[in-house]
């Protein structure tokens, strides 16, 4: 799930599960990540890893390959974007775009994917500005709403 305001905007539910998630992620070997500071604060962060749908056999990834049908093949072994998250006090001034650029160079892929809410949000505009493009539908995010999946590459 991206995001441009972070668990923090969200419950703690959702919160509760995005750092659960990490936490699993921690024990992956190919994990990515990029964060931003300010005076030594942490004001934004961004994690993926190689998707791999071997790998990927709990509930939610099950149900995203139903959802996606036969666009689903393009997500395997390409770079998923599992948080880009910034803290409401730093947004609207590029720090978003910044952290996606950074991981995008870091993943060294040639073709990206994530999921956010199927809204019209300033994290989805950021998205589609940087080449993201809709494949389909995905699981709902921890809130409920709809997820949309968007490649680049």
């Amino acid at each position: 799930m991206a995001t441009a305001a972070g668990p923090a905007t969200g419950t703690t539910e959702a919160a509760e599960l995005i750092g659960t998630l990490y936490d699993l992620a921690l024990d992956r070997t190919d994990i990515v990540a990029v964060t931003a500071k300010e005076v030594g604060e942490l004001v934004g962060f961004g994690y993926g890893h190689r998707w791999r749908w071997a790998e990927q056999t709990d509930e939610w990834s099950t149900e995203l390959a139903r959802q996606l049908g036969e666009a689903a093949p393009r997500l395997d072994d390409a770079f998923a974007v599992q948080l880009l998250a910034v803290h409401p006090k730093f947004t609207r001034h590029g720090l978003g775009f910044e952290l996606l650029k950074q991981l995008m160079v870091a993943s060294a892929a040639d073709i990206l994917w994530l999921q956010t809410a199927d809204l019209d949000t300033p994290a989805r505009r950021l998205f589609r500005r940087m080449g993201y493009r809709p494949v389909g539908h995905g699981s709902p995010g921890p809130d409920g709403a709809p997820g949309l999946v968007l490649v680049y590459g």
